[in-house]
């Protein structure tokens, strides 16, 4: 009778630590997706379908937010040209965008600058 008492725990035991197992690695195999791409990064900028050239920059602001940073220049008295700056994290990786404004309406569109956000974390720490 003892034997088979002890057969039975041995078996509890070892599908105990089976199940123990299991979940700990389903949980790290979930982990590892929020740090390969992180919490917060989406997968596609929110400008990847922009086509609105024209807008004025009030409409544009109102629509997207603030600037991440801007720049302002005047090509003549009569012609101020207005840089809007606009940082998105993309997977693993920080886009600029950059739009121009002349006299307040939206003339261009570019991406400017891509870094890969890991780099970024390595030479700070």
């Amino acid at each position: 009778m003892k034997n088979r008492n002890f057969i039975f725990g041995v078996k509890d035991f070892i599908l105990k630590c089976s199940f123990i197992l299991l979940v700990l690695t389903l949980t790290s195999i979930q982990s590892c997706t929020s740090v390969q791409y992180g919490l917060d990064a989406q997968k596609t900028s929110k400008f990847s379908t922009f086509d609105d050239l024209g807008v004025s920059k009030e409409e544009f602001i109102k629509q997207y937010g603030p600037p991440t940073n801007k720049g302002l220049y005047q090509e003549t008295p009569a012609e101020k040209i207005e840089k809007l700056y606009y940082t998105e994290k993309i997977k693993s990786f920080l886009v600029t965008t950059e739009f121009v404004f002349e006299n307040n309406i939206l003339k261009q569109m570019e991406r400017v600058e891509t870094k890969n956000n890991l780099q970024i974390k390595d030479r700070i720490q």
